[in-house]
């Protein structure tokens, strides 16, 4: 009588562990929060120095000159159309859009996998390139290039370029795709709108007079240091890798958890 029963129990536990589940795990831990700020340490003293070394101490000079001519150059070059589809193309990268797309997209991988680590990993650049940001252009100081801006904004400052910072974290999301699936349309649609994405917030922000192109490269710079910071410092084992995805259906399982359970019996997730 008493082996059916425990084969039923375990036939049954075996169908409850293999179902996905949720996840409570906070994938950051104290640690970690203590070498994110040692970044942000190093990250705005080093956007700082560069920054107020070619746009101030030494200025002008050679990248100056340059950021000059081609500011000109984009004001020379354009058109009612493109002036129409600039702040499109810059829209992604907007303050309360990018927010809201973080949201949406946060949500979506919370849904699908049922724990925190793919979210925060998209998150938590964003909210570290935008500290460095605002604290390095306050630092820095910049004024915005001295052209027709075909739009104002509450910070008046130019170096480095919030916006194409923030669109360069955006990558955040192509990797959590890479690391989840090898499927080759799934790359590369996420690599593709990325690009678009990129390119379009490079393009707009200079096009409308708000940035020189050293302000735009100090972005780029910015977004792909906080993502690199960011992927070093959490523990992103669970989330697989490039060469070797992560299965979405399986990959449930608490790093937490997984210790907390002793050897022989089943883990609660």
């Amino acid at each position: 009588m008493s082996a059916p029963s425990l084969a039923s129990e375990s036939a049954s536990v075996d169908e409850r562990s293999s179902s996905p589940s949720w996840d409570n795990a906070w994938p950051v831990k104290g640690h970690e929060l203590v070498r994110l700020l040692v970044g942000f340490i190093a990250v705005v003293g080093t956007g700082a120095v560069v920054g107020l070394t070619f746009t101030d101490w030494t200025a002008p000079n050679a990248v100056t000159r340059l950021d000059e001519r081609v500011a000109n150059w984009w004001v020379d070059g354009r058109t009612d159309g493109l002036n129409s589809l600039a702040p499109w193309a810059a829209g992604p990268a907007d303050t309360f859009i990018k927010i809201g797309i973080s949201t949406v997209i946060c949500a979506v991988l919370l849904w699908v996998f049922r724990r925190w680590d793919e979210a925060v990993y998209v998150a938590l650049p964003l909210v570290f390139e935008a500290t460095c940001f605002i604290t390095i252009t306050h630092i820095v100081g910049r004024p915005r290039p001295d052209v027709d801006r075909l739009l104002e904004s509450t910070v008046n400052s130019s170096f480095p370029s919030g916006h194409v910072a923030a669109a360069t974290v955006y990558f955040a999301v192509v990797i959590v795709v890479w690391r989840h699936t090898a499927a080759l349309w799934a790359r590369a649609l996420s690599l593709g709108i990325f690009l678009v994405v990129e390119i379009g917030v490079i393009w707009a922000r200079m096009y409308q007079g708000m940035h020189y192109l050293s302000d735009v490269v100090g972005g780029v710079v910015l977004g792909a240091v906080s993502l690199i910071i960011i992927d070093r410092v959490l523990d992103t084992s669970r989330m697989g890798t490039f060469s070797d995805p992560g299965d979405a259906t399986g990959a449930t399982s608490s790093r937490r958890s997984e210790d907390a359970v002793p050897a022989g019996r089943p883990s609660p997730y």
